[in-house]
């Protein structure tokens, strides 16, 4: 059985990944460090007003601006079984040449926290964005809910970031195949469970693939991977 593919949205253009942040959450999150039960009032009052602000520009697809999120790829990957979330992570474990690894050192940072593999990948059933969709129902009309929209990082994304050997543990996995097949299964099961929520839009955000094909990036590799 075929089915049809469907190559373009039924609008001209939407934005992608994160809306710019209002200082007064930013401050909060990273200054004062609120608790998230203290920092969900502010971040309800700053999505009720960019869903307001997309609303009166016309905007057909409809997202929170990822303001419950302290950084665009989320909390999908951390809630995996056999992730971990790492603070402080070892520079040495990352590909300096990924796009958001070099963004960091060349301002003088190291990444603050990654997500590493433990074990054998799998999705708990409980999705953790479920909330973010059915609030973001309640602030637009139900013949809209069809334009509401979420993203989600690229399945690709902590396998990029990581030289050979971090990205997963050998006596985890045998090679790439078997784990990104468990992957894929836990991709399948969060959009399975967005679908049920009434989710109709969801992006793939920052896939990094294209990266690959710089030719300054070919160079690197070729001293970072030896082989």
């Amino acid at each position: 059985m075929s089915f049809p593919l469907h190559r373009s949205p039924p609008f001209r253009a939407e934005h992608l990944g994160s809306l710019k942040r209002p200082q007064y959450l930013l401050d909060a999150r990273y200054k004062e460090n609120k608790s998230d039960a203290e920092l969900k009032p502010l971040e309800d009052e700053a999505i009720n007003d960019i869903v307001a602000a997309q609303t009166s520009l016309g905007f057909r697809a409809i997202g929170d601006g990822e303001y419950r999120r302290h950084m665009f790829w989320g909390t999908f990957w951390p809630n995996l079984e056999g992730m971990e979330e790492v603070q402080n992570p070892p520079v040495e474990t990352f590909r300096m040449y990924a796009p958001d690894i070099a963004a960091f050192m060349e301002s003088g940072h190291k990444p603050g926290e990654s997500v590493y593999c433990v074990g054998k990948i799998k999705h708990t059933g409980k999705s953790t964005y479920v909330d973010q969709v059915e609030y973001l129902k309640g602030l637009v009309p139900k013949e809209r809910w069809g334009d509401i929209k979420l993203t989600l990082a690229a399945p690709n994304w902590y396998h990029l970031r990581y030289v050979d050997g971090a990205a997963f543990p050998k006596d985890v996995y045998a090679g790439d195949k078997e784990y990104f097949a468990d992957v894929a299964k836990a991709y399948q099961v969060e959009l399975d469970i967005l679908y049920k929520a009434g989710l109709r839009n969801v992006q793939f955000d920052d896939p990094n693939l294209a990266c690959e094909y710089s030719p300054s990036n070919a160079v690197k590799r070729t001293q970072e991977e030896p082989g």
